[in-house]
């Protein structure tokens, strides 16, 4: 079955035409029909031409019918988030030539784009996906759907959560349906505001995590199902805590810093939330600890940190300001104009420049928040901008003012 695709790959790598591979074993004729598999060949006549070209065909054989079992065992690498393993394998495929007369070469590519998209490679991604979309005629009815997922993670990537969702609910999960695609959609939700369809998703999404011990991701989705449950405000904050804490013990299991620091960071701000700054403040700076400095997620702690140190009344003034100049070097240094921002407003409110920090809110800040789609940062300070309206009795600004916050919700939630 293979070994006439094999043997026309390695010839047309040797750069040799049909009769010289054929000169002294057989026709050019019964090359073609090898080469398409139109014809019985004998096993001796094979041989020959596999020593003519200086390769075991047994092997090659053998290797390219595992491409198939060694693509799914790698989507469910990318499943479970074990990426270690998974570029591993990535590795393997981008040197493995005779993908491409696999038979599963668009499934190949379909899956490496959702690795692109999992590791923050989008722009590799879309080259990926732009050629898929190109080919979609040729692929079967499971890698179609893929391809709806892998559309779907994109544009979730670049904040086009309705988009998203349109794409994601577009598959028929009778054909193609696990973990990853419940978690995303159950994400998708969440990032428009939609607890009940988020929380719907999330169960589907931990039911299959569970199912398959893919701990990593069930960690993840009930991080996610929690704060559905909290964005109603309505529960006994013990239990968010129990919670929260098993959580946490779950990422010391799996041995994630990475998933921890992110539990912790939800955690604070559940406190934060509950004005209980001081334990707001711990879990931020336990947070920080386990995040590479130079990252915006460090920055989104360390602002956390900041915040709950000056309405908590539990740092001195001049180490809030080192601290905001700590954020506004990382900040300046790793090209992030949002923190930028928020780190010169910290700054303004801790000295009690009143008059500065509403000009450069209103003139610098927030409409940099607006043209850049900051929404969740933007209704935070649009909820100052609005009583201080108040404050000031400028009503006509105040009215302008609530048309951004009215029925929105604050979050500075990681999922």
């Amino acid at each position: 079955m293979y070994e006439g695709k094999i043997i026309k790959f390695y010839r047309e790598k040797a750069k040799i035409t049909q009769e010289q591979l054929g000169q002294g074993i057989c026709s050019v004729t019964h090359i073609s029909k090898i080469e398409r598999g139109l014809t019985e060949y004998s096993p001796e006549i094979t041989m020959l031409l596999a020593q003519k070209l200086s390769i075991n065909l047994e092997e090659e054989a053998a290797s390219l019918k595992n491409v198939k079992k060694k693509l799914d065992q790698w989507k469910e690498m990318i499943i479970s988030q074990d990426y270690s393993s998974a570029t591993t394998v990535y590795h393997e495929f981008q040197t493995n030539e005779m993908i491409a007369i696999s038979g599963y070469h668009l499934y190949y590519l379909l899956l490496k784009a959702i690795y692109y998209l999992k590791q923050n490679s989008v722009d590799n991604a879309v080259e990926l996906i732009d050629f898929l979309d190109k080919k979609r005629n040729k692929l079967n009815n499971y890698e179609e759907n893929l391809l709806q997922h892998v559309k779907g993670i994109y544009y979730m990537t670049i904040d086009e959560h309705l988009k998203s969702i349109d794409l994601l609910k577009s598959i028929n999960f009778d054909m193609y349906s696990n973990a990853m695609v419940y978690y995303d959609l159950a994400a998708a939700y969440h990032h428009i505001h939609s607890p009940v369809l988020a929380y719907y998703y999330g169960e589907k999404a931990l039911n299959a995590y569970k199912q398959r011990n893919y701990f990593l991701g069930v960690i993840d989705t009930e991080n996610l199902m929690l704060i559905e449950v909290e964005s109603g405000q309505h529960r006994n904050f013990k239990e968010t805590k129990e919670q929260y804490d098993e959580l946490i013990r779950l990422c010391d299991l799996c041995n994630s810093p990475e998933k921890k620091a992110k539990i912790l960071h939800n955690y604070a701000y559940e406190h934060l939330k509950r004005k209980k700054y001081r334990e707001a403040g711990k879990l931020y700076k336990a947070s920080m600890d386990l995040k590479q400095q130079k990252s915006n997620i460090y920055l989104l702690s360390l602002e956390g940190y900041v915040r709950c140190g000056n309405e908590g009344g539990f740092i001195a003034k001049e180490a809030l300001l080192a601290l905001v100049e700590e954020g506004l070097a990382v900040a300046t240094e790793i090209g992030d104009p949002l923190y930028q921002h928020v780190f010169w407003l910290h700054y303004y409110t801790i000295l009690d420049l009143e008059e500065k920090y509403y000009f450069y809110l209103t003139k610098k800040a927030l409409p940099y928040f607006k043209e850049h789609g900051f929404f969740v940062t933007m209704q935070r300070y649009e909820r100052e901008l609005f009583n201080y309206y108040l404050k000031n009795n400028q009503l006509q600004k105040a009215v302008e003012t609530a048309d951004y916050i009215i029925n929105k919700d604050e979050s500075t939630l990681l999922v």
